[in-house]
């Protein structure tokens, strides 16, 4: 199978390695370019996609990181996807692969992008032929699966260049960043809301303007989605600092004899948002 896949590997663009260490500023400047090149495909529009579409995975979409209505609609999911499929095969032992060899390691991420680029094809089409991205009109079903195709391929690169030269992960990069956005507009937007006009639309100011005005603002809806995200913040990163000590035995035999050399320090949610 490797032979046959290899000059398919041949024809994927890669991001090629830094040839020398990078410095902090450098991994920081690359982060920050990625990330706005991130926030701006993000506002691209789908030509040719109905305004009467609905986004069915509205309440998924945080943890995607897609824009919904935009070439990043299926956002980190084909990566997502690939990922899982390729670690259950080896770790099921149906793909052998030892991944501390380098050889095994560059066909395990050749495999991996390849499977990506082949899950954004696929879901794109889903979407689009399912109804969940109406078009216009069947004239524009091939110009909205190509759009969502190229933005999905799109980020897979961005993501490699983050793994590449920048810090951690690109996934992991566009979930905080849509997450963060999600949060920053939703308690700080000052512009008017659409269902009440003349009211800014961010939980603060509209809180602050009802209370200027006079008008009694509703605490269900102001204040306790804020104090309930402190609330969720405060026990995630407690959760996260937390470490589970597994003591280590040595098994000399008769000359050492046994007995304890330590701990190991294993982190509480050791799985992370992988479950998620």
């Amino acid at each position: 199978m490797r032979e046959k896949l290899d000059p398919i590997f041949s024809i994927i663009p890669e991001v090629k390695r830094p040839e020398y260490r990078q410095t902090f500023k450098e991994k920081l400047k690359w982060t920050g370019i990625i990330l706005i090149l991130y926030f701006f495909l993000g506002q691209i529009p789908l030509y040719g996609l109905s305004p009467t579409a609905v986004d069915q995975f509205a309440q998924l979409r945080a943890v995607i990181a897609g824009n919904f209505g935009s070439i990043l609609t299926l956002g980190i999911g084909p990566i997502v996807s690939a990922s899982i499929i390729l670690q259950l095969l080896v770790g099921g032992k149906l793909l052998k692969l030892d991944l501390s060899r380098h050889e095994d390691k560059a066909f395990f991420q050749g495999t991996q992008k390849l499977l990506a680029i082949i899950f954004t094809v696929f879901e794109a089409a889903i979407l689009v032929l399912t109804g969940a991205l109406a078009p216009l009109s069947s004239a524009f079903t091939g110009i909205l699966i190509l759009q969502m195709t190229i933005g999905g391929v799109l980020i897979i690169f961005l993501d490699e260049v983050v793994s590449k030269w920048g810090f951690g992960s690109g996934v992991g990069l566009f979930i905080a960043a849509g997450v963060s956005q999600e949060i920053m507009v939703g308690a700080f937007n000052p512009l008017p809301s659409p269902a009440q006009p003349g009211v800014p639309a961010g939980r603060i100011p509209g809180f602050l303007y009802l209370l200027a005005t006079g008008q009694s603002p509703d605490i269900q809806y102001y204040i306790i989605p804020i104090l309930a995200l402190i609330f969720v913040f405060l026990i995630v990163v407690y959760a996260e600092s937390m470490r589970v000590e597994i003591p280590l035995t040595m098994g000399g035999g008769k000359r050492w004899g046994r007995g304890p050399i330590g701990k190991y320090p294993l982190r509480f949610v050791y799985a992370s948002n992988m479950p998620v």
